[in-house]
């Protein structure tokens, strides 16, 4: 980026921080409304559904990270119907989509126009004599997101009128700085793609393998080259010591002057461990028999995220949500957080559906798997962790990279 952009002075100058050398011309400032030649939203009207049809009628929530996102499980109408909310316009390839009712400012441009209408939390722009990558790009800065925000109608559901977005500031190079920012940031977002391509594959590899290991269609030998004993069925309980959390009580939480206390399922998210956060663990009465070692398996046990799991990364405490395995000496901490990661899903379902789904100590002490000898825990072990150490690097990457395309919009736009 250094040896083709300068940083220059912006100072009364309507120009961005950073920007291509060949360029000097200060830019234009135009109301959105000026710039489209379409700005309108999806349809108000009732429509009748049309199971197995295939034309789709979508909403904000098909619109996910940059692009149009349809499956079979999406609402259908008729022909009939779709011909109706075209009655008087049609969408185009590179018109640019923007939600603008419920989750605000999340951005696509249109690909494929082919059987695929929506509902009026879209809203659809044509720049018939700009770029529109450049202005895709513009609709991500914070600027422009800054602008929607300040535009926003709180009440329900938030929204934002029409006639406000048409008023928002649109800030224009000439023609060939749009195609050269725009041509520069998409190579950026191609890169992401890439990388989130490159995860999913080796999330799904993972899986795969997963579900062949812990089926006994993949074994590993010993390192005689001979076969591993057959596997045993044990309980959980029988695997390791089980700690259902609690909430500390007031007194303790004013003891730690208000430092997080102990690990909760919002902590759980998609990565193989957890850090507790500051915690300092002494012998108050409360931590007796609650406290879990550092590689211990956390798994949330109540509420809407039951089944998620994760790793121990130091010594901690949980709240009432979680429950611990501690794995004895017979068993791998790593191997019992593959084999719960592979089986939350159905452990999940036996929660069943209640207002608060959930599955407690008994219970979750009951389960049975068939489970190989410790140095086959560890081969296994082992070898998914290598993969999930894969996963991390790409998503380092992938967050690194998306930080660099943030600061990115912030410098190459007024």
């Amino acid at each position: 980026m250094s040896n083709t952009t300068t940083h220059i002075n912006t100072k009364n100058r309507l120009v961005p921080e950073l920007r291509f050398k060949e360029f000097e011309e200060d830019w234009n400032v135009k109301p959105m409304g000026k710039v489209t030649s379409l700005l309108k939203d999806g349809t108000h009207g009732t429509h009748k559904d049309y199971p197995g049809g295939i034309h789709y009628l979508l909403s904000a929530k098909n619109i996910r990270n940059g692009e149009v996102n349809v499956d079979e499980s999406d609402r259908t109408i008729s022909k009939q119907e779709y011909d109706s909310i075209y009655k008087n316009y049609s969408l185009k390839e590179n018109d640019i989509l923007l939600t603008i009712v419920g989750t605000i400012g999340r951005i696509a441009k249109i690909k494929d126009i082919s059987n695929i209408a929506f509902q009026r939390s879209v809203a659809f722009f044509r720049f018939e004599n700009d770029e529109p990558d450049y202005l895709l790009q513009f609709m991500s800065s914070l600027s422009f997101q800054r602008e929607l925000d300040k535009r926003k109608v709180i009440s329900a559901q938030p929204g934002i009128y029409l006639g406000d977005l048409s008023k928002i500031p649109i800030y224009l190079a000439s023609l060939p700085e749009q195609q050269k920012i725009a041509s520069f940031l998409t190579a950026v977002d191609c890169k992401i793609q890439q990388l989130t391509k490159k995860k999913t594959l080796l999330e799904q590899y993972k899986k795969g393998v997963m579900q062949q290991l812990f089926s006994g269609q993949l074994r590993f030998k010993d390192n005689n080259g001979n076969a591993y004993p057959d596997w045993e069925e044990k309980r959980l309980g029988e695997v390791g010591m089980i700690i259902t959390g609690s909430t500390p009580s007031t007194s303790v939480r004013k003891y730690y002057d208000g430092e997080k206390l102990f690990v909760s399922p919002a902590d759980i998210d998609n990565s193989r461990y957890v850090l507790n956060t500051k915690i300092k663990l002494t012998e108050l009465g409360f931590l007796k028999g609650r406290k879990i070692l550092k590689g211990s398996t956390l798994f949330v046990c109540i509420g809407s995220t039951i089944g998620k799991v994760a790793i121990a990364g130091e010594d901690c405490i949980s709240n009432q949500q979680i429950n611990a395995i501690v794995s004895n000496s017979k068993n791998d901490d790593s191997f019992i957080y593959s084999l719960l990661t592979l089986f939350g899903s159905r452990i999940k379902l036996l929660a069943g559906v209640q207002a608060v789904p959930m599955i407690n100590k008994t219970d979750f002490s009951k389960l049975s798997y068939k489970l190989p000898k410790l140095e086959e825990q560890q081969k296994i072990a082992t070898y998914l962790s290598s993969i999930d150490t894969k996963i991390e690097s790409v998503t380092h990457k992938i967050t690194q990279t998306q930080s660099f395309k943030k600061g990115l919009l912030q410098q190459m736009f007024v």
